[in-house]
């Protein structure tokens, strides 16, 4: 089960929800190797080197019924098929000394020109080519593939969209199967080097429909994703602010980033405002700073495959209303008691 438990430190907190896991339902008595493999949580290290990835695991996982792990990853094992950690989905570039360009809508795999660039998922190519904003024309995602998948989530189409690429291997029309070569990784379009841009889009084929392809892409074997929402204690999002994710007792930062810019769209299951995925199963403080400037600290599982969530309200207050001071019981009146009048005595006249 999963546990979220409260840091000790002297600054103000606030309240947190989880989503437990639910890992596979036994078929007989006791606990299959598979279940034990999500259950155990492993202390959490430092962040993997560069090019030190496990193999992702298999598709479609569904480990807690909200998750929905079903596209593989598509740049091939031995190839850089982990994103850009400096430039996240709902994000602007994070680098200071690179300037700022614009609010990700996906997540880019840096890697050689050439690399292999595979179908996420099967479905049917509905673009192929240049495409140029609709805004002004420009060719911001250079040579691009989108594949309108085969299924549908939550009675929704979902596509992905492969950009920038070198050269394209398919065309309008195709129907492609899971781990189809589709394109190669260029430098085409608006971009400072050679890597492939990925969106998962929900609903319709627009860029407003992106969602964070984090939580679509399945996990590398022994980790998970943390996702979140921090709000003010009106249940708003609260955005831009500052996220940092760490292991605990290992002094070195996995993740530091911000949640989603205001026009971003958040799953529609999870309604999510910041995903770090890409973590070796064990414990990690999640440290979050509100526009008040007060940091709100928590700790939080990573089990492997799975989704572990924190809901954060900054400054929660009870404040109940206050039951009245009894009002003083009031003295009786005295009822007076009643006065005797004497009856008037008759008096005797003389006779005449």
């Amino acid at each position: 089960m999963s546990e979220v438990a409260e840091t000790a430190v002297s600054l103000p907190v606030a309240d947190i929800q989880t989503v437990t896991p639910q890992p596979p339902t036994p078929e007989g008595v006791g606990v299959h190797p598979q279940d034990a493999e999500q259950l155990w949580v492993p202390n959490a290290g430092p962040e993997l080197p560069d090019g030190d990835r496990p193999p992702p695991m298999k598709v479609p996982l569904s480990l807690h019924p909200d998750d929905h792990y079903w596209l593989i990853r598509p740049i091939p094992s031995g190839s850089r098929n982990y994103d850009l950690e400096w430039y996240p989905f709902g994000n602007d570039v994070l680098r200071p000394d690179v300037g700022a360009y614009r609010i990700h809508h996906g997540l880019d795999f840096p890697n050689d020109t050439g690399t292999p660039v595979l179908a996420a998922g099967s479905g049917t190519v509905v673009h192929a080519g240049v495409l140029p904003s609709p805004r002004n024309g420009v060719n911001y995602y250079g040579n691009t593939v989108v594949i309108q998948h085969d299924w549908q989530w939550q009675g929704e189409d979902v596509f992905t969209l492969y950009a920038h690429t070198l050269e394209l291997f398919v065309q309008e029309g195709d129907v492609v199967e899971t781990g189809q070569l589709i394109a190669g990784v260029g430098s085409s379009g608006e971009v400072s080097g050679p890597h492939m841009h990925l969106e998962v889009r929900i609903g319709s084929n627009v860029y407003g429909a992106a969602r964070n392809p984090a939580l679509w892409l399945a996990p590398f074997e022994g980790m998970g994703t943390i996702a979140g929402r921090f709000v003010d204690k009106n249940g708003r999002f609260i955005t831009s602010a500052p996220v940092t994710v760490r292991p605990i007792d290992v002094d070195t930062a996995v993740r530091r980033q911000l949640t989603y810019y205001p026009t971003i769209a958040s799953d529609d299951v999870w309604r999510e405002n910041f995903v770090v995925a890409d973590l070796p199963a064990g414990t990690y403080e999640v440290q979050l700073i509100g526009i008040d400037n007060i940091r709100y600290e928590r700790e939080i599982d990573v089990y492997p495959g799975q989704t572990s969530f924190v809901v954060v309200s900054t400054n929660f207050e009870f404040n109940p209303t206050a039951t009245p001071p009894a009002s003083p019981t009031p003295e009786p009146t005295p009822i007076p008691e009643p006065t005797n009048v004497p009856e008037p005595t008759p008096t005797v006249g003389s006779a005449p």
